[in-house]
């Protein structure tokens, strides 16, 4: 099962856009589902989706907004923006906060190291009963 349908996608979110604006966002839906889901239902739920991941938050439907397009007591808002109006500019700004994100998470890792090492050193010492590095009086 091929869930990557192409590499230019970077994450699932840019596949349904593209569906989205190819009119085929049933395609999403898993086929191991068969026939035991409704058409109507899956296609309001990933608009909806699609709606809650506006770039911009001011145009996301609030909770409520999206509890009553799930339960279609109201209509599911067009999609005002999607990713062609940001093209590679936007993906490539998501992988690049993903590559910052990793990147501050490893340095500090390795300052919280650094700074321990720093600290002194409590504890206690044992000895045993042989040396590790004898001394050789002969040499």
């Amino acid at each position: 099962m091929k869930y990557r349908p192409d590499e230019n996608f970077v994450c699932l979110l840019d596949w349904a856009f593209v569906l989205q604006q190819k009119g085929n966002l049933m395609e999403l839906v898993d086929p191991r589902l068969g026939s035991k889901f409704r058409k109507e239902e899956a296609i309001r739920m990933a608009k909806v989706a699609l709606l809650c991941t506006n770039t911009s938050p001011a145009l996301r439907p609030t909770m409520s907004e999206v509890v009553s397009m799930l339960e279609g007591r109201t209509t599911v808002r067009e999609l005002v923006m999607g990713p062609s109006l940001y093209g590679d500019e936007l993906r490539l700004m998501g992988l690049s906060n993903q590559h910052d994100q990793i990147s501050l998470d490893s340095s500090s890792e390795s300052q919280s190291l650094i700074q321990s090492s720093d600290a002194p050193w409590t504890g206690s010492s044992s000895s045993s009963g042989q040396d590790l590095n004898p001394s050789n009086p002969d040499s």
